[in-house]
């Protein structure tokens, strides 16, 4: 049979079989077939494999390419399921996540330009008019650093794992807001990285200016990097939402939109224990004066280095979860 020559005769030509195919699938991952039915969904689940691999070769990149994965990923979980759940976390974290972060790279470095903006606007704003401190920086902070001391000493007086709840509960809850707002086509995601990067910035530059920077860095260097980077990766799941309501491709939005969700879903999964392990920091390592400035900084840029190493990975991860049998549903959806 000739190849077809566009995507569109491809999926008219091709689409009975991949349904056929999926329903096949779904029953087989919840129950038995008869033999007649199993060697039609072998038959079909080779079929489509062939078709993958024709995809991947003419029309690399379309939601027909990106569905063949998800189909044929999906059968080849039906007809080999993994017993242990070890190996489905195991997957989650080898594979998935960075494979999730690797098809969101737009929204990551959107993100990172939303909260870098926010940054240099706030640092910007208090260094060109120190009057605008009393605006963008917190009184508790003003009457610290007026005082000539820091604000963050009080961490000292809580007992770590009471800190560390309320650290982390802040933190988590910030975090939550930038994926869940990600729901308003992103305005408000968008919103929540810029404003968190203003008050950052207009800190930094306050406490600068009154001489206290060193202080401040010296407090921040062992939890501030993986902090800052779990809150980045909040604003790109929050924003790999808003990328599916306001630009759902050839999918339907309700499809484009499962489709980003379990994306995010991935993203926070890295989220939540990075903000964990930064707020225990934060409650423990970082307002002790016993702990040299330097190893404070050699240990916060390690693990968010290592949180950067494992997640910017994914653009090759991305490719291999969609060639595996353990990739479950990142690719596109077959075009109505």
């Amino acid at each position: 049979m000739n190849a077809p020559r566009s995507v569109a005769a491809f999926v008219r030509a091709r689409r009975p079989a991949w349904e056929r195919l999926g329903a096949l699938a779904a029953r087989a991952g919840g129950g038995r077939l008869p033999l007649a039915e199993v060697e039609e969904l072998d038959r079909l689940y080779r079929r489509a494999a062939a078709d993958l691999a024709l995809a991947r070769s003419r029309f690399a990149g379309s939601d027909a390419e990106g569905y063949l994965s998800e189909l044929v990923a999906t059968t080849y979980r039906a007809l080999y399921r993994p017993r242990a759940r070890g190996a489905a976390f195991a997957r989650l974290v080898r594979s998935e996540i960075p494979a999730a972060a690797g098809r969101r790279l737009r929204e990551l470095a959107l993100a990172a330009l939303l909260f870098a903006a926010g940054l240099a606007g706030g640092a910007a704003a208090v260094a060109l008019d120190p009057g605008a401190a009393d605006l963008l920086v917190p009184a508790r902070v003003r009457a610290a650093v007026a005082a000539g001391r820091m604000w963050t000493g009080e961490l000292l007086t809580a007992a770590p794992g009471v800190a560390g709840a309320a650290l982390l509960h802040n933190n988590v809850s910030a975090a939550a807001l930038a994926f869940g707002l990600g729901l308003t086509a992103g305005l408000g995601t968008a919103l929540v990285l810029l404003l968190n990067g203003l008050l950052l910035g207009a800190v930094l530059a306050y406490v600068a200016a009154n001489g206290m920077a060193g202080d401040l860095l010296g407090f921040v260097a062992a939890h501030g990097p993986l902090e800052l980077s779990a809150f980045v990766v909040a604003g790109q799941a929050g924003l790999a939402l808003a990328a599916a309501l306001v630009d759902p491709g050839e999918a339907p939005r309700r499809e484009a939109l499962q489709r980003a969700g379990r994306d995010a879903g991935r993203l926070l999964a890295a989220v939540v224990p990075a903000l964990t392990v930064a707020a225990l920091l934060e409650a423990t390592i970082s307002p002790r004066a016993t702990v040299p400035p330097l190893a404070r900084g050699a240990l916060g840029i390690g693990l968010a280095a290592a949180l950067w190493a494992w997640l910017l990975g994914g653009r090759r991860a991305a490719r291999a979860a969609t060639s595996s049998p353990a990739h479950d549903g990142g690719g596109d959806t077959l075009p109505a």
